[in-house]
């Protein structure tokens, strides 16, 4: 049975391999205002990293008035936007190392623009998650506007279990 974490992992591999494709556009079409939900991909990237740390470091730990997002404008390189996702990539992977079934059940208050609610911990991580998802159609759709072959994202390219398994035979034990 899939489990969060496997999802996690799922998701930060394809939000990776989309980056490092950004990475090698001219920081001018990264930007560009496409019209799209918000706006350029650079933005939209951002978007994807910092609902992530939105939702684990923050919503769920009961801090969410606190949140202070930094402006996009003020990420001027792929490589600050690729810094700032290995940072909450790393917290979101230390927040993981506490999950246990009472943690998943635990309730918590999420307040948007137009409501709150009393979630889960379980569902505040399948939400972020499917957010992810939901943009990753939409930076391939404007990839391809520019005729840009976004990379895989498909389970089965990224089958965490799978990378896994390659990554350990790739290990070399040296004496």
């Amino acid at each position: 049975m899939l489990n969060i974490t496997e999802l996690y992992q799922y998701a930060h591999t394809v939000r990776s391999k989309f980056a490092s494709k950004l990475s090698e556009l001219p920081w001018e079409e990264v930007c560009k205002n496409r019209e799209a939900s918000f706006y350029s991909m650079k933005n939209i990237l951002l978007h994807m990293i910092d609902n992530e740390d939105w939702m684990i470091n923050w919503v769920i730990k009961g801090k969410q008035d606190q949140y202070v997002r930094k402006s996009w404008e003020d990420y001027t390189s792929m490589e600050q936007v690729l810094e700032h996702m290995r940072e909450v990539e790393r917290k979101t992977s230390e927040y993981f190392k506490t999950l246990n079934s009472e943690e998943l059940d635990r309730k918590v208050r999420l307040k948007v623009k137009d409501g709150e609610f009393t979630l889960t911990v379980e569902e505040c991580l399948l939400q972020s998650f499917t957010e992810q998802l939901y943009h990753i159609g939409e930076l391939i759709a404007l990839l391809w506007q520019i005729n840009v072959e976004p990379p895989n994202m498909q389970w089965f390219w990224n089958n965490p279990r799978e990378l896994k398994k390659t990554s350990l035979k790739n290990i070399k034990i040296t004496r």
